[in-house]
């Protein structure tokens, strides 16, 4: 008949209360916002939990194991409709990795992008940010995770039809990446696909329903940052949730800076 989840806290916040003490709880929210929020970093629901209940109708509430607090109700979109901003969320420690494919010629871009994310989903690598341009496409994995993105990727090489590409990581060749060049450099016309590295930053979002339409919101979130000095290394957005690519020094800063800014405080 419905699903009770009791945890540490009196419900789903508007923010981590490790960082924002007064985060109020949200006593309604839909199934779209909790996922989106689960997705982007909060720990108190998983977001297959919502995806289930959304998908069978099932009430799904989030309360206090240790107080009597109402918590609170996950509800279908429908039955809370407006435009609102629900909370700002934040991820764990992340590094940002872009890979430069202006040498790659248009033919071979596609299958480049193409076999670099088929290789991070076989090894199971969870991807935030991802971007795709003409000239590049770059994305942010966990820190945990890095060590095995780089070595699978530094020195791999991706023979095409007429040309050899090695990819390396960072500014500076690895011994592995020199030998491989020179091994394949009798071969054929070998290029190399540099990734830019970024490391110590997090993500943190706002979340809103019907709220990322609005004209004005990214310039009031970079504004927001900016008079705070906090730079922005990178954006991407969705249906519920704008993100911002932050040095993770500042991400105390980011969450309560943005939870001010709109108005999350007063949020019920």
């Amino acid at each position: 008949e419905a699903v009770e989840i009791y945890t540490v806290v009196d419900g789903v916040k508007t923010a981590d209360p490790d960082y924002v003490k007064e985060a109020p709880t949200l006593r309604k929210v839909t199934y779209d916002e909790v996922a989106e929020i689960a997705h982007l970093g909060a720990n108190v629901v998983h977001p297959r939990a919502a995806e289930i209940a959304m998908h069978y109708n099932i009430p799904l509430w989030v309360k206090s194991t240790f107080t009597d607090d109402e918590g609170t109700e996950i509800v279908p979109r429908a039955s809370f409709p407006g435009r609102r901003a629900t909370g700002v969320t934040h991820t764990g420690k992340l590094v940002y990795l872009q890979f430069d494919l202006h040498d790659a010629a248009d033919e071979h871009r596609i299958q480049l992008e193409g076999r670099i994310y088929e290789t991070l989903a076989r090894y199971g690598i969870n991807l935030f940010m991802l971007i795709l341009s003409p000239t590049s496409t770059g994305f942010a994995v966990p820190r945990s995770q890095y060590p095995i993105v780089q070595d699978v990727f530094d020195g791999l090489v991706v023979p095409m039809a007429d040309k050899i590409y090695i990819c390396q990581m960072g500014e500076r060749p690895s011994p592995k990446v020199e030998t491989q060049a020179a091994l394949l450099g009798g071969i054929g016309d070998v290029h190399r696909i540099t990734a830019s590295l970024t490391e110590g930053c997090t993500m943190v979002s706002l979340i809103g329903h019907e709220f990322m339409q609005q004209a004005g919101l990214f310039l009031n979130v970079l504004t927001s940052l900016h008079q705070n000095q906090i730079n922005v290394l990178q954006t991407t957005d969705s249906e519920f949730s704008l993100s911002v690519l932050v040095p993770e020094a500042d991400t105390h800063r980011a969450v309560r800076v943005l939870h001010e800014r709109f108005g999350l405080e007063k949020v019920v």
